[in-house]
């Protein structure tokens, strides 16, 4: 690297830092606010790393309903495997893992710096680019909360990177970083293996236009799908076991009608877009980017195959997604910023006095973004009953921290238990059958039950099966449970 892109490096570092400040009233705090559902079950496969089961293999939640065990395979747990064995070292503490999230986007966003100036071999343009990159409403709320979605992110902006960087090479190098980066966004979200279409459109031009396969053509193809193959097997693996899961049948689903789509779409134009992917100071700059991309000015034409393939994605799965998922929308973001960019770009090139309003879209991103995402931290934002949040403390202390207990109600079957570290039987809508309670009194040795519900506490059948009440917070109390007489 030259001087001029140490120079501003060193500034998108300082900037890293401010962002990190923004951040600062959040990092203590336990999972809360908006979508706590998510972070709470990705908290538990960490939990269970550290505290019970190394094995990457075998991630495990809270509940034990209905099951020999608490194993559940969904994404190949990477990121949570690899925080929970920094926390075997440094302990359990809420920061660590805030921090670790937070350096997986500073890998995002450094990814997309490397990407803007392989793109318009500018380094203002990429510095800027990037800056605002960092201030999409959506990246700059979940780069401290635990999601392996922002896992998969870094690998694919790092495969776009290594990918568009062999196409101008066709070094092997980097071939093979592309393929390893796919590999990385795949095992965190299946989803994100859709990036590949790059590769799959670049293969195919290839052929048609030397007219006929090569060696070179198959080892180009041979080489990725050898990489990214763990991910495949993984999935070949686990996808069986995936009951009654949505992203398996997406729009296809029997409950989903013509009606919920235009309103879901309609959403997705109204705010996801243009509200929490983008912000209100990066529109201008997007409309451009749309337009360069019209005219392919910047040679953007690649970009079409990636707005495509998540376009048909958004399509297929807007009954997963609905209108409250918005982290599944991480994959536009790549292609989104480069337009952003491509605008940044455009006006950058009409005179040297035009860097100045570009450093105001700068800051007035950087304060927009947190007044507009700082909110969403709020207990008033968390769902659920707030007293599970309020006195989890106390709470903790009821019972010991391996017990199994009951748990009611909690209809996300993850936040309750993850807020008074306990796991064991997850109940929801005051429903409980005291059939149920003996088996889990008698065979699962349950000697704990925490509950809300007045309807369950007030049940004369339960009264047997107390044997005290160890404290009420709140909506909340914990009961000692025994085997009746």
């Amino acid at each position: 690297m030259d001087k001029l892109n140490y120079k501003y490096l060193l500034i998108l570092l300082v900037f890293v830092c401010v962002n990190l400040f923004q951040h600062k009233d959040h990092i203590s705090k336990d999972i809360q606010g908006i979508h706590v559902w998510r972070q709470t079950q990705t908290m538990w496969n960490v939990r269970n790393f550290a505290r019970h089961d190394a094995n990457i293999l075998n991630p495990r939640l809270n509940a034990f309903n209905g099951e020999v065990d608490n194993l559940k395979r969904d994404e190949f747990p990477l990121m949570q495997w690899s925080i929970a064995m920094v926390q075997k070292v440094l302990g359990e503490r809420i920061e660590i893992v805030r921090i670790i999230i937070f350096l997986l986007g500073v890998l995002s966003m450094f990814g997309m710096f490397l990407l803007f100036q392989l793109l318009f071999k500018n380094w203002l343009t990429s510095f800027i680019g990037a800056f605002l990159f960092q201030y999409s409403p959506i990246f700059f709320y979940y780069t401290i909360n635990p999601l392996p979605d922002n896992l998969a992110l870094c690998g694919g902006i790092w495969y776009i990177y290594f990918i568009k960087k062999y196409f101008d090479t066709l070094k092997n190098k980097d071939l093979i970083l592309a393929g390893f980066s796919l590999l990385i966004a795949t095992l965190a979200k299946l989803p994100f293996l859709m990036f590949s279409i790059l590769s799959i459109v670049y293969f195919f031009g290839q052929i048609f236009k030397e007219r006929k396969p090569t060696i070179t053509h198959f080892k180009f193809a041979g080489i990725q799908l050898l990489m990214v193959s763990p991910a495949l097997l993984w999935y070949a693996w686990v996808m069986p076991g995936w009951t009654n899961n949505p992203i398996l049948y997406g729009i296809l689903a029997g409950d989903f009608s013509m009606d919920k789509f235009w309103e879901i779409l309609g959403y997705y134009a109204s705010v996801t877009f243009p509200t929490e992917l983008l912000s209100m100071p990066v529109w201008m700059l997007i409309l451009m980017g749309i337009f360069n991309l019209l005219l392919n000015k910047y040679s953007l034409k690649w970009l079409w195959s990636l707005i495509i393939i998540t376009f048909i994605y958004l399509i297929m799965q807007a009954n997963a997604i609905g209108t409250v998922h918005d982290y599944y929308m991480f994959p536009f973001l790549p292609w989104l910023f480069v337009l952003v960019t491509a605008g940044v770009e455009s006006f950058n090139s009409l005179s040297k006095y035009m860097k100045y309003p570009l450093f105001a879209i700068c800051i007035w991103s950087a304060c927009f973004t947190f007044e507009d995402t700082y909110s969403r931290y709020s207990l008033d934002r968390s769902i659920l009953n707030r007293d599970f949040y309020v006195y989890s403390e106390e709470l903790k202390t009821a019972a010991p921290r391996d017990a199994r207990c009951i748990i009611m109600n909690d209809k996300s079957k993850y936040i309750y238990s993850y807020s008074i570290d306990k796991m064991g039987y997850i109940f929801r809508d005051d429903h409980l059958p005291i059939k149920w309670v003996d088996g889990m009194v008698r065979h699962a040795k349950v000697r704990y039950m925490y509950s809300d519900s007045e309807k369950m506490n007030n049940n004369p059948e339960l009264k047997k099966y107390i044997d005290h009440v160890i404290m009420t917070k709140g909506s909340i109390t914990v009961f000692k449970l025994k085997v009746p007489d």
